[in-house]
């Protein structure tokens, strides 16, 4: 009993410092894609969707039901697809919304009792890899990292949470497998990656670790690696078989990449990606630090080759302090990390999908922290190389305990309040907005510039997300300046070195290889659109002819600023007006 209390008592600290860091994203009201979600579970979204469909977001069906009633801007990729196959993490949130009534606190408490499962489930795998201090130090690292925070706070994106829930777990299972060779150990790998793949994509990462172990591991015939295999293989076979027949995926979007659909585009997004998200991962950095509108390719190339410069060698003194037993697990969860990567290449970089990565990365950090503070060494009396190598490996013990035990944790909870200040200011500025426009499900709104928050407002006007009759957004920029033509038309402008609206990496509703020349014209209903000049980042002037006089009562005018929505003032005929963020 004795021996088990200090590990019970830093368990308990962990889980305690989590209510903590992740205070603010528990307390975050519905955001982003939660809103669609919860139109779709009261039936009011412009398509069908079933317990199982909910991220199911678009689709050839009803793609033109979303641009006539105004989800979809005039600037869409026509073939725009956003779908994902996640059957599991789909009916919990239909189920819960009904369970609760919508009350999202009740349900952000449900996501975190799932990330103190996969904390306990993460813990058990680190116990089995490292020496009791080590694996307690991985733990923390694990439990409070950046990645975390987006999914607490976003319901929408839980499925992560379940996927390395059911996924750590499944691969524990699968380990004693293939050490055991018990067939009750096959069936509950199997049982719980079927799980954890239904649940979501990210599930797929455990390829990675199951494929490092066959790599790393002792040798064995072809047929026994086949069956060691086949407790991720076959669930994950099944599940891209469905996933392929129900036409799941995604195309025409910058924020995601289908490698299979888009195969030019996604190779060419992969280094980028690749190298982001290591840095992220080794330095706990944030989900906007190496964003590709913020900096060049270089900085996280440069970002993670120096941060494997520092910490090789420092790695290799620990890992061969270890014992044999020890050796080769942390070499398969390290290898792991790196394989687990790949799957999460078709999205923009975000810590949010290092979940499955950080399960390598944090037994890393925690046998090198362990070795470097706390295991005896005559290194303070040596000379020549193995002081240097010494003083190295205290250099790197010291830069990544900061950036996992204080910065990351640290980071987790800035992220989560961000994300709460915004979608508690969205949400008191909807209902401002919802009480002064006379009857909303009535209304057709014109939004002339915004940022990202404008696509979801259509959906926050109605306490059941019907969506108002009609809503067009004119540009997702900066500072616009408005011309008036005549009665019916406006002329939109930004500045030569800015765009209308997002292209390129990360901008969700038209991808690169879909460009936009002066001249085209869109046509959605009730509005005729000429781009009229396209600069370096996209089209920088449009022409806006409506179908009925700008000044018509059935027109609401409204712009997106840093303090919310307002209405807005269009300018005389003849004369121009600027809108600022």
């Amino acid at each position: 009993m004795t021996k088990r209390r200090p590990a019970w008592l830093g368990l308990a600290l962990v889980l305690l410092l989590g209510v903590i860091v992740y205070a603010p994203a528990i307390r975050t009201p519905y955001l982003l894609d939660d809103y669609l979600q919860a139109s779709m579970i009261e039936g009011t979204f412009p398509g069908e969707r079933g317990p199982f469909e909910l991220y199911d977001f678009i689709n050839d069906a009803d793609r033109s039901s979303l641009v006539e009633r105004g989800m979809l801007p005039w600037w869409a990729h026509p073939e725009l697809e956003i779908r994902f196959f996640r059957p599991l993490a789909s009916a919990l949130r239909y189920f819960e919304h009904k369970a609760f009534g919508g009350a999202p606190l009740l349900m952000h408490l449900h996501s975190f009792a799932w990330w103190a499962a996969m904390v306990l489930g993460a813990r058990a795998l680190f116990r089995r890899a490292l020496a009791p201090r080590a694996a307690a130090i991985a733990t923390a690292v694990f439990a409070l990292a950046p990645a975390h925070a987006i999914p607490l706070a976003w319901l929408a994106n839980r499925e992560v949470l379940l996927s390395l829930t059911f996924g750590i777990a499944g691969l524990a299972a699968h380990v004693r497998w293939r050490e055991g060779r018990r067939l009750g150990d096959a069936a509950l790998a199997t049982s719980l990656f079927t799980l954890s793949l239904f649940s979501g994509e990210y599930a797929v990462c455990f390829g990675g670790y199951v494929l490092a172990l066959e790599i790393v591991g002792s040798r064995e015939s072809l047929l026994r690696r086949a069956a060691f295999v086949s407790t991720f293989v076959l669930p994950a076979a099944g599940y891209l078989f469905l996933r392929h027949r129900g036409g799941y995926g995604s195309f025409g979007s910058g924020f995601y990449t289908d490698p299979f659909r888009e195969t030019t585009a996604f190779l060419y997004a992969v280094p980028r990606r690749f190298f982001t998200l290591l840095a992220d991962a080794w330095l706990a950095l944030d989900d906007e630090t190496l964003l590709p509108g913020n900096t060049s390719i270089a900085l996280p190339v440069l970002l993670a080759l120096g941060t494997a410069a520092l910490v090789f060698v420092p790695l290799k003194r620990a890992f061969e302090a270890q014992d044999d037993t020890r050796r080769p697990r942390i070499a398969w969860l390290l290898l792991g990390s790196l394989l687990a990567l790949v799957p999460v290449l078709p999205v923009v970089p975000s810590p949010r999908v290092l979940g499955a990565s950080l399960l390598g990365v944090a037994p890393a950090v925690g046998m090198l922290l362990d070795h470097a503070w706390f295991s005896a060494s005559s290194d303070a009396e040596a000379s020549g190389p193995r002081r240097a190598s010494a003083q190295l490996t205290a250099l790197a013990a010291i830069a990544l305990g900061f950036a996992h035990l204080v910065h990351g944790p640290g980071t987790a909870w800035l992220i989560g309040r961000r994300q709460q200040r915004s979608a508690d200011a969205f949400t008191v500025n909807a209902a401002e907005l919802r009480g002064k426009i006379e009857a909303p499900e009535d209304a057709e709104v014109v939004v002339i510039r915004c940022m990202a928050s404008a696509f979801f407002l259509p959906f926050a006007l109605d306490e059941r997300g019907r969506l108002p009759a009609r809503f067009r957004i004119l540009s997702q920029t900066g500072h616009v300046l408005v011309l008036r033509r005549d009665a019916r038309t406006l002329d939109v402008r930004v500045p030569p070195e800015h765009s209308l609206f997002p292209m390129g990496p990360g901008a969700l509703f038209r991808s690169s290889d879909a460009p936009i020349a002066p001249g085209d014209v869109f046509t959605v209903p009730g509005v005729r659109v000429t781009v009229l000049d396209v600069g370096p980042r996209g089209p920088r002037a449009a022409r806006f002819e409506l179908d009925r006089d700008l000044e018509s009562p059935s027109l609401t005018w409204i712009t997106e600023g840093r303090k919310g929505f307002s209405f807005a003032e269009l300018p005389p005929r003849g004369f121009g007006r600027p809108f600022d963020p």
